[in-house]
C-alpha cells in the first residue's frame, strides 16, 4: 500500500483535508508528532513521499525546536533520493531552509483570507495549471516569510507576502498558505488558538469562522484536485 510520512509540528496543525483525500485514494498517512516528541526519522525510506505541515513555531528557532533541524535534514535526503515532498506554512519554509533560501520574519502577520495572485509560471505547472485563477482565498496563518530556494519556480503570491507557493525538480512544492486545513480542522485552531492570541492581531475568531464558511468550499474543491494531482506524481 501506497503511503505518506506526515510531520506534524502543533497540537492542532494535524494533515487535515489533505490526509482525508489521501485515505480516499488508499493512500496511507503516517504521522510523526514532532512537537511533542516523537522521534523525526533519519531517512526517508519505506514512504513513497513526505509532507511537513504548520507549527506556530520559527523555521530559524533551531536552538528551541531542535527537532526542526531534523526536518530540515530529512527534507535534504527527500530532495537527494528525489522523493516527493510538500511542505504546508511552517513547512514550506523548512523547505526554504533546506534547499538554500532564507526564512525571516514578515512585515506582519498575514492571518485570514487573502488573494493568492499566480504567476504564468502557475499556469505551466502539472498540479496548479487547472486551477491558476482567481478568485483562490485559502487560510493564512503565519508570522514569518521565506526567499525562494534556488532553482525553485514562483508559482504565486499574495500582497503580503512575494512568496506564497513555490515548485522545485517538479516534485517539491512548498505552500506558504494551508491548503490542508478544512472547516473542522480550522474550528478547532481557533478554539485553542495557540499561536499567539488572534484577537491581538486584530483577528474576531468568530468572525474568522464565519468567513470560513463563504472562502473554504471552493479552495477545498481546489485542494482535492491539487492533492490528487501530487498523487499522481509518484502513484
Amino acid at each position: 500500500m501506497n503511503s505518506v510520512l506526515f510531520i506534524q509540528n502543533g497540537e492542532y496543525e494535524g494533515p487535515g483535508l489533505f490526509a482525508t483525500v489521501l485515505a480516499e485514494c488508499g493512500v496511507a498517512v503516517e504521522t510523526v508528532h514532532a512537537w511533542r516528541g516523537d522521534a523525526v526519522p533519519v531517512s526517508a525510506e519505506g514512504w513513497n513521499a513526505i509532507a511537513i505541515g504548520g507549527g506556530s513555531m520559527s523555521a530559524y528557532q533551531l536552538i528551541e525546536f531542535p527537532f526542526l533541524e531534523n526536518e530540515i535534514r530529512l527534507l535534504q535526503q527527500a530532495r537527494a533520493k528525489r522523493l516527493p515532498a510538500l511542505g504546508f506554512c511552517l513547512g514550506a519554509q523548512l523547505m526554504s531552509a533546506a534547499y538554500g533560501g532564507d526564512v525571516f520574519p514578515n512585515r506582519e502577520k498575514e492571518i485570514g483570507f487573502f488573494d493568492i495572485r499566480f504567476t504564468e509560471a502557475a499556469g505551466r505547472d502539472p498540479l496548479w495549471r487547472p486551477n491558476n485563477t482567481a478568485p483562490f482565498r485559502p487560510v493564512s496563518w503565519h508570522g514569518d516569510a521565506f526567499t525562494l530556494p534556488p532553482g525553485a519556480i514562483h508559482l504565486a503570491s499574495s500582497a503580503l507576502t512575494q512568496n506564497q507557493l513555490f515548485s522545485l525538480d517538479g516534485i517539491h512544492y512548498g505552500l506558504q498558505f494551508h491548503l490542508e486545513i478544512d472547516r473542522p480542522l480550522l474550528a478547532e485552531m481557533v478554539a485553542t488558538d495557540d499561536a499567539g492570541g488572534l484577537p491581538q492581531h486584530g483577528i474576531d475568531p468568530q468572525q474568522f469562522l464565519r468567513d470560513a464558511e463563504m472562502a473554504l468550499p471552493p479552495v477545498e474543491a481546489v485542494a482535492r484536485e491539487v492533492f490528487t494531482r501530487w498523487m499522481q506524481l509518484w502513484r
